[in-house]
């Protein structure tokens, strides 16, 4: 009806001026050096929201230059055909996605249904991509890819791992010269508490002979975002709400939302909520968060495009490969008692949650405008 189509339109166009004003607000600093990202993940819940931050982002200097998948959450024919329905859901079909891993370098494989569902992506109902991944196999993209990039002065050559290191080990064995050139930034790891094993985090459990490949690895930089790091992005009800309404959504005076209340605006929205919910359901299911889930994955993106938002510090990191409680565990040398091993990884100890709330909010609006759905 009119009065409907005029709401959309309202919307639409207060969501268009939004993000023109926010793109007109960007600091000149950010376009003097343009980041190429390429993302390594197994779509995913919260792999999804970081599709969409690094996809829609604030920043015009962020360049997604290509997509590999893995086994993790699901099964990598699963995890391939979540990014390729993501991305499309994104308007973003020009984005190569390479399958990767089906396996872990020597272990058996094991995913996460308890957490993702069988499809990996349980919950919304994302259409199909109506393309297929690429031919060509992950590390070739990518070395192809950084090949290129390093030929640009202004570049900054980012991969971002945000699932089982496997691709990423087998591309700095491969490819070693062009890998010693590039950052790496990865989701995974604990100091402390893990998620699926007493200390150990899941994308690091999955894979650990290939954590170690990668930790060992002289990349340009590594830098860890670990648990305790994501476990601060939790998903609010007051974030979900504006993530369904959108720029023109103004927040209760208290912390609570109205969760009962506000409603999608649009399709994108709609289904990121779906997304959004299924993975607060498991969450707290799970592991007894109740006051929403965290989102892991968009903290490594965040950190790629926003590294100056984050406290870090240089560490020792090691990973147990053959502990039977303790495989997949992170080790932290905190006091420096192995002096005769260099210090390897720059260690997130500290996020601004507020910047990353404003940035990912931002990518959905973005995203809901370069939406195909209507």
């Amino acid at each position: 009806n009119l009065s409907s189509s005029k709401a959309v339109f309202e919307q639409r166009l207060c969501e268009s001026l939004f993000i023109s004003f926010a793109r007109l607000e960007a600091p000149p600093a950010v376009r003097t050096m343009t980041t190429y990202l390429w993302l390594d993940c197994d779509p995913g819940h919260d792999d999804a929201f970081a599709l969409i931050l690094a996809c829609h982002g604030l920043n015009p200097a962020v360049i997604v230059a290509g997509v590999s998948t893995v086994c993790g959450n699901q099964t990598v024919d699963k995890t391939t055909d979540n990014a390729l329905r993501v991305l499309h859901l994104l308007g973003r079909d020009d984005v190569q996605v390479h399958k990767g891993a089906s396996k872990p370098l020597i272990r058996p494989t094991r995913n996460c249904p308890e957490i993702h569902g069988e499809s990996g992506l349980d919950g919304p109902d994302i259409p199909d991509a109506g393309r297929e991944a690429s031919d060509t196999p992950p590390i070739v993209a990518m070395a192809k890819a950084f090949e290129k990039v390093l030929q640009i002065p202004s570049a900054t050559p980012t991969l971002v791992a945000m699932g089982a290191m496997t691709n990423v080990a087998l591309f700095c064995s491969v490819y070693p010269e062009i890998a010693r050139q590039i950052n790496l930034v990865f989701m995974g790891g604990a100091l402390t508490k893990g998620n699926t094993g007493p200390t150990a985090e899941f994308n690091i459990q999955c894979d650990p002979e290939a954590a170690s490949v990668v930790l060992e690895f002289p990349f340009k930089s590594i830098t860890m975002v670990p648990l305790e790091t994501t476990h601060t992005a939790l998903v609010t009800k007051k974030i979900r709400n504006r993530m369904r309404v959108g720029p023109s959504y103004i927040p209760p005076n208290d912390d609570t939302g109205t969760d009962t209340t506000v409603t999608a605006t649009n399709r994108f929205r709609q289904l990121t909520d779906e997304i959004l919910m299924f993975f607060a359901n498991t969450y707290s299911k799970e592991f007894g968060f109740k006051h929403g889930p965290p989102l892991h994955d968009p903290c490594a993106v965040f950190f790629a495009i926003a590294p100056e938002k984050f406290k870090t510090e240089k560490l020792r990191i090691d990973v147990e490969c053959s502990g039977t409680h303790t495989a997949g565990t992170t080790v932290v040398d905190w006091w420096r008692q192995s002096p005769e091993k260099p210090l390897n990884v720059d260690v997130v100890l500290d996020m601004d949650v507020e910047s990353f709330w404003e940035a990912m909010c931002i990518a959905v609006d973005n995203a809901s405008a370069a939406c195909p759905l209507r």
